[in-house]
């Protein structure tokens, strides 16, 4: 038997909350498997289509991406069912016009405009650590990407902000109080609060972190957040 091979569209009925898209629409583009998990992904093409409205069908899509005009975290895009997720950063050099992907309050990615020099950098955040040969420390981040550094001091559930175009690490915020950070998945997602109280986790329990947001108090578990404010604590 011949394979099947992969989906290239997606009924609508079986896409996430995170697409924001209305149900009048019958398919929308599916995203290939990559740097992000399939829950947490959206494509390129249904991007440039449905949130920037520069294409009205899938032959203008192509075109734009055949004439090799759309950069993620400076990469050239190849294929318009790459997936893109939470703080990538988006170039349309041609528009002059950069983007960060982030959550609405009512969970739907929704594209926020930088400045081209901001277009730089990325927040990813850690979410496991190990010692390799020579001592050396291997870092995973959320959106697929494998760092090493001689440097200990990194801990998971922190933030670093990389330098996408040396993929080196330019700033790193731990996760402690004071931090603001931001809510990407869970009741209140989308919303960005600064850390009053982290009461640690156990084997059952995980890791709670207390928040507040716009005088209002409210707890989540520590897999829903992200560090977000930029002050460096050490030497990268």
């Amino acid at each position: 038997m011949a394979n099947k091979g992969e989906t290239k569209c997606l009924k609508i009925n079986n896409s996430l909350s995170i697409t924001g898209i209305s149900k009048i629409k019958r398919f929308i583009y599916n995203p290939k498997p990559g740097k992000h998990n399939k829950n947490t992904a959206i494509s390129i093409g249904f991007v440039l289509k449905h949130i920037l409205n520069l294409c009205d069908n899938t032959k203008e899509v192509k075109y734009i991406i055949n004439n090799k005009e759309i950069i993620v975290d400076k990469k050239i895009v190849k294929k318009y069912n790459l997936p893109v997720g939470l703080y990538d950063i988006i170039e349309i050099p041609k528009l002059e016009k950069y983007y960060t992907l982030e959550y609405a309050t009512n969970g739907a990615y929704v594209l926020k405009e930088i400045e081209k020099v901001d277009a730089d950098y990325k927040i990813c955040k850690i979410i496991s650590k190990k010692i390799i040969k020579n001592g050396q420390i291997q870092l995973s981040t959320n959106d697929g990407r494998i760092l090493i550094t001689p440097n200990q001091a990194y801990k998971t559930s922190a933030s670093i902000k990389l330098n996408l175009l040396e993929n080196t690490i330019k700033e790193y915020f731990p996760l402690e109080k004071g931090r603001d950070v931001f809510v990407f998945a869970g009741k209140h997602v989308g919303q960005k609060g600064k850390i009053e109280d982290i009461k640690e986790g156990t084997m059952k329990r995980p890791t709670l972190i207390k928040l507040k947001a716009n005088d209002i108090d409210f707890e989540t578990i520590e897999k829903n957040i992200i560090v977000i404010n930029w002050i460096c604590d050490i030497l990268c």
